[in-house]
């Protein structure tokens, strides 16, 4: 569990693109001394930026899409799910950036005990000006990448989705190789 949180917030930071929320994270964590900074593989907009724009602002080695970590002396070891499902391990030195995938671990469940200790803690906020960032470098105002749509596109001409079961949609799909001269 953490020992402690700093809430990052200021109606400036609204709007902010990858590069604006590493921004943000880096004049923060430069105030500090870390060997492991842990960022989410994404967040809502899912562009996945955020973890590497950091490593490189902060000038650490970074490792994305990491399910599994083994500590060591002065490095740590580091699983990643690569293309296909398949796994790589690689070693990484510490002070080191890691952008964590879902399920790297089961969430301990937190006790009555617990709750009620942490209940009553106040978080401190800090704003734009306390990180010493100027307003117009983040938020919309510093943003670059800007999302203009969202959408599911249509399927292509010819393009037809399989459903059912993993075998039912395999059998479909041989059939269907078959037809065409695929198989």
């Amino acid at each position: 569990g953490a020992n402690n949180g700093i809430l990052l917030s200021d109606d400036a930071f609204e709007g902010s693109d990858g590069k604006g929320i590493a921004t943000i994270l880096k004049a923060e964590i430069e105030k500090g001394k870390y060997d492991l900074i842990l960022t989410g593989a994404q967040a809502d907009e899912g562009a996945g930026q955020v973890g590497g724009m950091l490593a490189a602002m902060l000038d650490m080695p970074y490792a994305s899409l990491v399910n599994k970590i083994e500590a060591g002396e002065g490095s740590i070891k580091v699983g990643r799910e690569i293309e296909g499902g398949n796994q790589e391990m690689n070693e990484i030195s510490l002070p080191c950036v890691l952008s964590i995938q879902t399920g790297i671990n089961e969430p301990r469940y937190v006790g009555i005990r617990g709750i009620r200790k942490v209940a009553g803690v106040e978080i401190p906020v800090k704003s734009a000006s306390d990180l010493g960032i100027a307003g117009d470098s983040v938020g919309k105002a510093g943003a670059k990448t800007k999302r203009i749509d969202y959408f599911v596109p249509d399927m292509g001409e010819g393009a037809e989705m399989l459903e059912g079961s993993t075998d039912e949609i395999i059998a479909k799909l041989i059939e269907k190789l078959k037809a065409k001269g695929g198989l």
